[in-house]
């Protein structure tokens, strides 16, 4: 157990974490249960202003949460708790370049695998009636961000939540409760986190991905697997879906 209780200075590190936690699982899950409205629902939402001023302090304020959150907390947590120095921390996170072509291969592997088992889930899904617009979430967030904000944030922000939880979540959980149980909980955890969209297939889709990610990086013993794979299903889907956008009347 990393926590000691005993000493003070551990205080502030804990509560940092659970500020994460608030946001990044708690308030999604109050969100889709309508105990809290973060966001409307996006029937009602108005286009937002397409200033460009505007455009880059959303995606700025955007990447600077996920990042503190979700990389510079787990790290303080490394060095204040663990005391380890940034190469032992890299080294938990499996932040690594050994072996680099092959994480990359894999990446490629575990993309190609996820739209495979996507592919199959999605064609079942509507032949049985379900509406494809719940099917994801790129037309939520189109709400908020112009398309090449948008292609920015989903190349970018899979790298802040690869660290979170194929990284940090993935070593702490797996440290106590063994390997099985934390590749199933980083992806429970990690399909909680788009709990915010108020739909439910965008949160059991990441919850499969999360598993196959987790597997990924306890294979390659590299978190660039997980990274690769996860910002290339990101933007080839982003690509497909206004692909197919522009072919619409």
């Amino acid at each position: 157990m990393d926590f000691n209780f005993k000493k003070p200075s551990p205080l502030f590190v804990l509560l940092l974490i659970l500020l994460t936690f608030t946001f990044i699982i708690v308030m999604p899950i109050l969100s889709f249960f309508g105990i809290i409205s973060s966001t409307q629902s996006t029937q009602d939402i108005e286009p937002l202003s397409e200033s460009l001023f505007f455009q880059v302090f959303l995606l700025v304020f955007q990447l600077l949460s996920v990042i503190g959150l979700l990389i510079i907390i787990p790290i303080i947590w490394y060095y204040i708790i663990n005391r380890y120095d940034f190469r032992k921390i890299f080294e938990r996170l499996k932040l690594t370049f050994e072996n680099i072509d092959i994480a990359f291969l894999w990446g490629i592997v575990a993309t190609i695998l996820i739209f495979s088992i996507f592919f199959v889930i999605e064609f079942l899904l509507i032949a049985l009636g379900v509406n494809p617009d719940t099917l994801g979430n790129i037309q939520d967030l189109e709400k908020y961000f112009t398309p090449v904000s948008l292609f920015i944030l989903v190349s970018v922000q899979p790298i802040a939540e690869e660290i979170f939880f194929r990284g940090f979540l993935l070593d702490k959980i797996g440290s106590f409760a063994g390997q099985n149980v934390a590749i199933f909980s980083t992806a429970v955890l990690f399909g909680l986190a788009h709990m915010s969209y108020g739909k439910i297939y965008p949160v059991l889709f990441p919850m499969i991905m999360g598993v196959l990610l987790a597997y990924v990086v306890i294979k390659t013993r590299n978190i660039y697997a997980s990274i690769f794979a996860h910002i290339f299903f990101n933007v080839t889907s982003f690509i497909f879906y206004f692909a197919f956008k522009s072919f619409q009347p």
